[in-house]
């Protein structure tokens, strides 16, 4: 990652990407065949498409933490039943 509030250190094209894709700030590095403006999109929006596919904890849906059965039916045996 860049240091904080660098901005973007890409190409005007890829500035373009990133913005809509919201990101802030943003530092790339390529390799191999990047030489074509179409290639070098393209790798960053699969780049992108990898990335959203992991969820940061704060998009975790909150799940309700149920009782497992075993304790649930130890609870009940546990009273006091009235005769």
């Amino acid at each position: 990652p860049p240091p904080g509030g660098s901005g973007f250190v890409i190409p005007p094209a890829g500035k373009k990407l990133m913005y809509m894709a919201g990101i802030e700030d943003c530092y790339t590095s390529t390799r191999g065949h990047s030489r074509t403006m179409g290639n070098f999109i393209k790798a960053m929006f699969y780049a992108l498409k990898a990335t959203c596919a992991y969820l940061s904890p704060e998009l975790w849906k909150d799940e309700v933490i149920l009782p497992a059965p075993y304790q649930e039916h130890t609870d009940f045996l546990a009273k006091k039943q009235l005769a």
